[in-house]
């Protein structure tokens, strides 16, 4: 088991555009982009404004430009017109060397939680850190991982992130957080007997998608 270390915490950003959820950035070719779901957007909007939680406020920005995968894969890349994230604090976009069983961590702000913790990240919140196992990874297209972890509203686009064990200093972001998976478990009445409707329940299960799909999308678009 690794902590969590200040490369990633000072990384990972409350973010609201018509859903609020979770950002992290990444550094491509010394550019820095900001990473996170595309379903907390309207994708056919013709202006896409993001606001940031910072020093206790909420922050508008207008991004020079944003992407989003076409694909299955439920990712979006932002490009701001101001660095966020401090330089000298390196993490790697891959999946490689992730093995099944592995501890991995995700990070984010789940129903909105959060800490301050002043000027230990920048005056940005703290977000929640929560610890799973790599269950199963896809390796077609899109690539799809999935982490037995409890999930919860809020940390979608945050990082799925883990320690190599050939590298075990380096911290590497496997994903990009979709949601979680649900079942639906039927509803008994006061008598025993069904009642015929249904809720949806957590299973556990936690879906990613591989951040080279973010990586392909900065090579397409960005660069």
């Amino acid at each position: 088991m690794h902590p969590v270390q200040a490369n990633i915490l000072r990384r990972v950003f409350f973010i609201k555009a018509i859903q609020y959820g979770t950002a992290f950035t990444i550094d491509v070719e010394d550019t820095e982009y900001l990473i996170t779901a595309k379903h907390l957007f309207d994708e056919s909007a013709e202006a896409h404004e993001v606001r940031l939680f910072r020093n206790n406020r909420w922050v508008p920005y207008e991004p020079i430009k944003v992407a989003f995968c076409r694909s299955e894969a439920d990712i979006a890349v932002l490009r701001l017109n101001e660095r966020l994230t401090p330089s000298g604090l390196p993490v790697t976009p891959t999946i490689a060397q992730l093995t099944l069983g592995q501890d991995l961590y995700i990070l984010g702000f789940p129903h909105k939680m959060h800490e301050d913790v002043g000027e230990l990240l920048g005056r940005n919140p703290c977000p929640l850190v929560k610890r799973g196992i790599a269950s199963n990874v896809a390796t077609g297209d899109p690539q799809v991982l999935f982490v037995d972890t409890l999930c919860n509203e809020g940390f979608s686009g945050g990082p799925v992130v883990f320690f190599s064990q050939r590298s075990p200093n380096e911290i590497r972001v496997a994903g990009v957080i979709s949601g979680f998976r649900t079942h639906q478990e039927p509803v008994v009445g006061s008598d025993g007997e069904p009642t015929g409707t249904y809720v949806q329940l957590n299973t556990g299960l936690l879906r990613a998608f591989g951040i080279k799909h973010a990586i392909d999308l900065i090579g397409r678009t960005f660069c």
